[in-house]
């Protein structure tokens, strides 16, 4: 267990050795189960007072972290209460570029530390970001969608399929019941905003943003290309052309196909030279096309950053009207 401790830091002592051992915990370096050193082992070996690694200890296991029965040693408990999971590489590369950035300031690391820590210690009481939830119109994209703006703001998100949203199962029920914040995209805001209304709920709307050089491809294509735009159903290929639409691009002739209708999909790929797929449905589409077919694929998880910085703004605000 590597602990270093900076005796002429502005940091408490305690603080130190606490913060260090829980994040071994939570970087999953110390497993379950792992028994810790005495207090008076761990004091003899760090040359500090064993009050101490008490005081430190006795945090750690207020928040869920170790268990401390008297008489006998500490150990890291099989499910941690304060966090169930590892600290995710995302988290450790932005506490890095943070340092880099603060020492571009003229901050030392100890002094960095030191803000961090007294700035966490204001904004205990202050909640990190509201419930969220995602609506889309088929799960797979709901579900997908919900992942991505986890992975970005590391906040909780339920997928909610639009059409449960007609009549609520007790699963959809109890998921817009916590949700204080519902998200979806351009295509289906007015229909959620219908479906909410009296609920109390804030609504916000979001763009997905297809990889850049895809788009260019489509736009560099010649007008009146006849191109099949293939999504999971017609509906949602009819959500693409819109998109593309929105983009700029108007070039095409298409034909709206959806991999729910395989009997239609196989009939009007072969009149096409150009097929345009999302993501969700490329693997189906491509074993049904010609060597001189031309695939073009186009991922709908891809977060614009402005629909980020707006659901970061949103979540990290008291309850306001609907935005749009």
């Amino acid at each position: 267990m590597r602990l270093q401790i900076e005796t002429n830091s502005h940091l408490p002592v305690y603080a130190q050795l606490k913060e260090q051992i829980k994040f071994l915990i939570l970087n999953g370096e110390l497993a379950p189960g792992t028994p810790l050193p005495t207090t008076r082992q761990l004091a003899g070996f760090l040359g500090i007072n064993r009050n101490t690694v008490h005081r430190a200890y006795q945090e750690l296991q207020q928040e869920g972290l170790i268990r401390c029965q008297r008489g006998r040693d500490c150990e890291v408990v099989e499910r941690p209460g304060a966090v169930a999971q590892p600290i995710s590489a995302r988290l450790l590369a932005i506490i890095d570029q943070a340092i880099e950035q603060a020492g571009e300031l003229g901050v030392t690391p100890d002094d960095f530390a030191t803000y961090v820590y007294a700035r966490a210690r204001q904004r205990q009481d202050v909640p990190v970001a509201r419930r969220l939830a995602f609506v889309e119109c088929q799960e797979p994209i709901a579900v997908a969608m919900a992942q991505a703006i986890e992975a970005r703001l590391q906040v909780p998100v339920a997928p909610i399929v639009l059409e449960d949203l007609h009549d609520p199962s007790e699963e959809t029920e109890a998921r817009l019941q916590e949700a204080q914040v519902v998200a979806t995209t351009f295509f289906h805001i007015q229909e959620v905003r219908r479906l909410l209304a009296g609920r109390g709920k804030e609504v916000v709307a979001i763009g997905v943003k297809p990889h850049l050089d895809k788009l260019i491809q489509i736009a560099q294509l010649p007008k009146g290309t006849p191109a099949a735009l293939v999504c999971l159903s017609e509906s949602c290929a009819l959500d693409m052309e819109r998109s593309l639409g929105n983009a700029g691009i108007r070039n095409l002739e298409p034909t709206l196909c959806g991999v729910d209708d395989p009997q239609r999909l196989s009939s009007a790929l072969p009149a096409h030279g150009v097929v345009i797929a999302s993501d969700f449905v490329a693997h189906q589409v491509q074993p049904l096309l010609q060597p001189e077919q031309r695939l073009i694929t186009l991922d709908y998880t891809q977060l614009d950053e402005g629909a980020v910085d707006l659901l970061r703004s949103v979540l990290h605000e008291g309850t306001g009207s609907q935005t749009g």
